[in-house]
């Protein structure tokens, strides 16, 4: 019988550790930023591991599997990829009556059809098998392939990169950002549009931002001192601290009211682990779709998913228990993560409609329900 006092203690733990997470992920993925700037590394590169990158997930995962608990990291991953495109990109086009995307858009959610399908024939493929490990090799080289290649696009003005879902709302960014330059005010009194406003206006893709700049911001006097790097270097591994720490409390915790509630770990992960660690997703897609962004709610999704399959599905592959992954999940599990693929892929090929949003939103709540239904065993010890 559930314990009130242990379930609302671990509820509040799991809570507290939401808020540590998204604030380590974001002083993690600024500062690094920063700090590969300072180190001359391509910016492109960095902005290609930063944005649309799951690195909160990555640690969680890690952390389950620290714990052998493998079958919650599969679910987490599983849950994470579903939640992504019909909990969260749904949202966004509840915001839009007509959405149209661009060829990038269709690029990248062609990538990921592909890489689910060979994550989930890899896992299906290896169920049980001690040589599972070659599957995780598999992903991670495809993770590697797929930034290579996407840099290579990039480059050359095919691809567009993706935008930041993990720090939009960190207001310290901004201050960070122009600790290596100054904005004189003569230079906003000069006849054509400077490359900061002309990066702010641009209609190019999903190039523009969520927030655009006020012209008194544009205009604005800034002139510090730029921080030192021993500062950026202390703020990273503060943020990693915080990553660490908070996916160990979220674990756990989340181990804990998953069996106080009679749940498998599988489920956990699909249902409340995946739920809390896609908050940051479903800001972006609301707000993306509230200014009529699509690129940016494609970019969000697919990006995010993309890193889930290839470098999280390499690393749950290598280091899983092989018991536990062969019964971490189930076909209608797989069926239901492989057909979110192809539904966001199908939506940006023929262009998306808010009632495409609300099914997809109906689609996800009975899946929801399905697997709190199927699910209520104890975890395996």
């Amino acid at each position: 019988m559930a314990t009130v006092d242990s379930l609302l203690f671990n509820i509040s733990s799991f809570i507290a550790g939401l808020f540590l997470l998204e604030y380590g992920a974001d002083k993690f993925i600024d500062h690094t930023a920063i700090v590969a700037k300072r180190l001359n590394v391509s910016p492109t590169l960095v902005g290609l591991l930063t944005c649309g990158a799951e690195w909160e997930e990555l640690v969680v995962i890690m952390v389950a599997l620290s714990q052998n608990k493998s079958n919650m990291a599969l679910g987490n991953l599983m849950g994470s990829s579903v939640a992504n495109i019909l909990g969260s990109f749904s949202l966004g086009l509840l915001f839009m009556t007509k959405a149209e995307f661009d060829r990038s858009s269709r690029i990248y959610s062609a990538a990921l059809l592909g890489l689910t399908t060979a994550f989930l024939l890899l896992l299906i493929a290896f169920k049980g098998s001690t040589f599972q490990w070659v599957g995780g090799i598999l992903l991670i080289v495809a993770f590697v392939v797929y930034v290579i290649s996407v840099a290579s696009l990039i480059y050359r003005g095919t691809l567009t990169a993706p935008e930041d879902s993990d720090s939009d709302s960190d207001g310290e960014s901004s201050d960070d950002d122009d600790d290596d330059g100054t904005i004189n005010a003569a230079d906003s009194n000069r006849a054509g549009p400077s490359d900061e406003e002309q990066r702010w206006t641009s209609d190019g893709g999903h190039q523009r931002n969520l927030l655009k700049p006020s012209s008194n911001k544009m205009t604005k006097v800034i002139n510090k001192r730029p921080k030192t790097m021993r500062h950026h270097v202390f703020q990273l591994a503060l943020g990693l601290a915080a990553l660490l720490v908070s996916s160990y409390v979220i674990a756990h915790s989340a181990s804990t009211i998953g069996h106080e509630l009679a749940l498998s770990g599988t489920v956990v992960g699909t249902t409340i682990l995946s739920l809390a660690t896609t908050l940051p997703e479903k800001f972006v897609a609301i707000l993306g779709g509230a200014r009529h962004q699509p690129g940016i709610m494609v970019a969000n999704t697919v990006g995010s998913n993309i890193f889930l399959v290839t470098l999280c599905g390499g690393v749950l592959f290598i280091w899983g228990d092989a018991s536990q992954l062969q019964l971490g999940f189930t076909l209608f599990e797989a069926a239901v993560m492989w057909l979110s693929a192809v539904v966001i892929l199908g939506i940006v090929i023929m262009g998306g409609r808010r009632w495409m949003g609300v099914v997809m939103l109906v689609g996800y709540v009975g899946f929801l329900v399905v697997e709190i239904v199927n699910g209520r065993e104890i975890d395996e010890d």
